[in-house]
């Protein structure tokens, strides 16, 4: 009976959770479950500014489409920290990078890996010096709103 007590607290804790921090949307296929799909709240910090220039501040708001939907309690359980490693990331770009589409296209890999890192395999290098993406249950990174300032 405890057991089972237990499990049901787990399982209305983790379903608070996902409410909580990120948005687990209802899928489309008439299921009621949870969608793939789990949105954060707006993000606005500054950049990094070249000598000699005005600092510039992006506000971003970013969806991130899972592996697994049952991954989004494990991006829920650490928000703040995956929240703090995208804000170390951006704060490494300039403006200027970010206005061109290849800045952006390698900012939506920093993310991604950076989001892994927290919950699977961080990026490594191999024997070869080749790059190799970090594991972990984000799939891909969308902007769905994108401001620099």
């Amino acid at each position: 009976m405890f057991k089972a007590l237990r499990a049901l607290c787990a399982a209305a804790l983790l379903s608070c959770l996902i409410g909580f921090a990120g948005e687990a949307v209802a899928n489309d296929h008439g299921g009621g479950g949870v969608s793939d799909i789990v949105s954060l709240e707006a993000i606005t910090t500054n950049l990094a500014s070249k000598s000699g220039k005005e600092s510039r501040f992006i506000q971003l708001v970013i969806a991130l489409k899972l592996h697994d939907p049952q991954a989004a309690a494990a991006i829920t359980a650490y928000m703040p920290q995956i929240r703090h490693d995208i804000l170390m990331v951006l704060s490494s770009h300039t403006g200027e990078s970010l206005q061109v589409t290849a800045g952006r296209e390698t900012l939506v890999d920093e993310i991604r890996d950076a989001v892994n890192s927290v919950i699977g395999a961080p990026a490594r290098t191999d024997k070869k010096g080749k790059r190799i993406a970090a594991e972990g249950p984000v799939k891909q990174v969308f902007f769905t709103s994108f401001i620099i300032q």
